[in-house]
């Protein structure tokens, strides 16, 4: 339960209120050791280690990183088992780290290698969560000239998926 409510905290962008609750649930499962690739521990870790990268790019705290690496460590674990399920995983965290760590060049490159894998194993979802990001990512780093098409993009693979709510939150936001 807990992992979905990460899950959507994350996609709807209400990252506030969930901080003290992700705090506690991920140090919990970090410390009861290896996770196997079944669904809820694939996006607990997957959101887990976005919200903490997040986290760690607004406060610098040493705990959000180590939680963000070891969600890279796992998801780099799962893709060499399964390039196909979690490839763009793997790449989005990356490109999230590179991110908070002020490597633009290879977080605008880990982006677009996201996207591209989701489409290819056609996570649409996933894809459209790469674009989200990366134009968030383009937009922040003052790439503006990206921004619209990517958001254009993460739309139409939400719709795809049949997030309306989400395509809703997107297209108010300003």
């Amino acid at each position: 339960m807990l992992a979905i409510k990460l899950m959507c905290s994350f996609i709807f962008r209400r990252l506030d209120g969930i901080k003290p609750t992700a705090r506690q649930y991920l140090e919990l499962f970090e410390r009861q050791g290896g996770a196997s690739a079944q669904f809820v521990n694939i996006y607990r870790l997957f959101y887990g280690g976005l919200l903490s990268l997040h986290y760690y790019r607004e406060s610098q705290d040493q705990f959000w990183l180590d939680r963000a690496e070891h969600a890279i460590q796992k998801m780099e674990v799962w893709t060499a088992e399964s390039v196909w399920n979690f490839e763009n995983k793997l790449f989005l965290l990356q490109a999230e780290r590179y991110y908070a760590f002020g490597d633009m060049d290879r977080a605008a490159e880990k982006y677009k290698l996201a996207q591209k894998s989701s489409k290819k194993h056609r996570f649409v979802h996933e894809e459209a969560l790469a674009c989200e990001l990366a134009a968030a990512f383009h937009e922040k780093t003052g790439n503006v000239q990206f921004v619209a098409e990517l958001i254009d993009r993460a739309v139409n693979c939400y719709q795809t998926w049949g997030a309306e709510g989400k395509v809703e939150s997107l297209l108010l936001s300003p």
